[in-house]
C-alpha cells in the first residue's frame, strides 16, 4: 500500500505542480516565447497531467500498481533528459532574469523532481521487493 501512496504522491507532483507553475508570466505567458514555443509547452502540461489521470485511475479503480508506477517514471524521466541534454538546446534551468528559490544551491525545479524521482524509485522498489516475495 506504500508504493501506493508513493506513486499517487509522485503522479500529482510531476503533473499539477508544473501547471501551477509553468502557466505564468515565466513560461506560458512569457512575452519572450514565441507562440510556437507556447504550443508546445500546452502539450506538454496537458500531456504529463493526461498521463498522471490515467496513472491515477488504474492505480485506484483497477488496482494496478506497476504500470501507474511506470508512467509516473516517464514524467520524472521526460523532465531529466530534458535537463541533461540542456547544453544541446542551449536551455536553462531558470530562466534569465527570474527568481526561483535554489535549495541546496539546486533550481527549485530540479530539487523537486529529485525527490519526486526518490519517491518513485522506493514505490518501484518497494513493488519489486514485494513481487519478489
Amino acid at each position: 500500500m506504500t508504493s501506493k501512496y508513493l506513486t499517487t504522491i509522485c503522479l500529482i507532483l510531476g503533473s499539477i505542480i508544473p501547471i501551477i507553475v509553468d502557466t505564468g508570466h515565466t513560461h506560458l505567458f512569457n512575452v519572450d516565447w514565441d507562440e510556437h514555443s507556447r504550443v508546445h509547452e500546452v502539450w506538454r502540461l496537458v500531456t504529463n497531467l493526461s498521463i498522471a489521470v490515467v496513472g491515477l485511475y488504474i492505480l485506484w479503480f483497477k488496482n494496478y500498481t506497476f504500470l501507474p508506477a511506470i508512467l509516473s517514471t516517464c514524467i520524472i524521466f521526460g523532465f531529466f533528459i530534458a535537463v541533461i541534454t540542456m547544453p544541446l538546446y542551449d536551455g536553462l534551468a531558470i530562466g534569465e532574469g527570474i527568481q526561483e528559490p535554489n535549495p541546496f544551491g539546486i533550481p527549485a525545479n530540479i530539487f523537486l523532481f529529485m525527490i519526486i524521482g526518490t519517491l518513485q524509485f522506493i514505490s518501484i522498489l518497494i513493488l519489486l521487493k514485494k513481487k519478489t516475495n
